[in-house]
């Protein structure tokens, strides 16, 4: 299978390289994440954040397997205490500087896995929660384009090495205790990380 029908999923079109069609699905991929997470953890405004994110539905059924396990993933580690306690730290502010901290200290040693991946879109989450909970809407776009703009830099390639976005999956079959720990494990640095700012 060609690169391009991989990509979008095994359907034809010029829609561009590879790698272009990976960082438009960390697009969509990572809004639907985040407007998901907080409309099943009950945050009263996930339509409004859906709104400003522009988040658009999911395009076929291969992106909506991706967005279940990016789910899981998180669903796995909802209960853990630290990350509780993470998401009602009023030290935690929204802006570019604590972000690029946090990513810069997960990919630290140069390696990428879909748990750190995974830990990414979780902390942008939480940095759209907290602009929510300040009142600074503006700023919900820029964490997205701050993501986007990391990844394409510096993570696009190594997905595109694991055959995509669809490697989430193929790489750890189903979600597993396993899986969890590799993502544990991401998000632990990154409180380390935010109590060191």
């Amino acid at each position: 299978m060609s690169e391009k029908k991989m990509a979008s999923g095994g359907e034809g079109g010029d829609r561009g390289s590879f790698k272009d069609l990976i960082v438009e699905e960390l697009s969509l991929l990572l809004k639907n994440f985040i407007c998901r997470w907080l409309q099943r953890h009950g945050f009263g405004d996930a339509i409004m954040i859906q709104e400003v994110l522009n988040a658009t539905k999911l395009l076929n059924p291969r992106q909506h397997k991706v967005s279940d396990t990016l789910q899981v993933i998180g669903d796995q580690v909802d209960g853990d205490g630290e990350l509780r306690r993470l998401t009602n730290d009023p030290s935690i502010i929204p802006t570019k500087e604590v972000f690029m901290k946090v990513v810069f200290a997960l990919f630290s040693d140069g390696k990428i896995s879909w748990g750190r991946v995974v830990s990414v879109f979780w902390f942008a989450c939480l940095l759209v929660m907290k602009a929510h909970e300040t009142r600074v809407f503006d700023i919900i776009r820029d964490i997205i384009t701050w993501t986007i703009d990391y990844f394409r830099d510096k993570v696009v390639n190594w997905i595109k090495e694991q055959g995509g976005w669809e490697g989430i999956y193929s790489h750890f079959g189903t979600p597993t205790w396993q899986m969890v720990t590799i993502f544990l494990a991401g998000v632990l640095t990154t409180l380390f990380v935010i109590k060191k700012i």
